[in-house]
C-alpha cells in the first residue's frame, strides 16, 4: 500500500498510553514526561538540559505541559521522538 511518509511525531504507530503508564516512569533513572499530549523519555536528556536536570527530574511521571510551555517554544521538541501519546 502506498502510504504517505509521516514524521515520527505524526505517526499513528506511536503507542497510545495513559497517565497511569507515564506515572510508572518517575525516578531519576527512568524519566517519562507528558507534554502537549505526547510522552517523552527524557532520562538521558536530563543531564544535558541546559537549565540543569532538576526541572526535568521533578516532572518525572507527570504532565509537564504547563511548566514546559512557560519557558520553551513548542518547536524545541521537534528533535525528540515521543515514546507514546496520551489518550484524550
Amino acid at each position: 500500500a502506498n502510504r504517505p511518509a509521516l514524521s515520527p511525531a505524526a505517526s499513528t504507530d506511536t503507542p497510545l498510553l495513559t497517565m497511569a503508564d507515564v506515572e510508572k516512569h518517575n525516578t531519576d533513572d527512568d524519566v517519562w514526561i507528558a507534554i502537549h499530549g505526547k510522552v517523552y523519555d527524557l532520562t538521558d536528556f536530563a543531564e544535558e538540559h541546559p537549565a540543569g536536570p532538576e526541572s526535568i527530574l521533578e516532572l518525572a511521571g507527570k504532565d509537564g505541559t504547563e511548566e514546559f510551555a512557560a519557558v520553551h517554544s513548542a518547536g524545541i521538541l521537534d528533535d525528540f521522538d515521543p515514546v507514546g501519546r496520551i489518550e484524550n
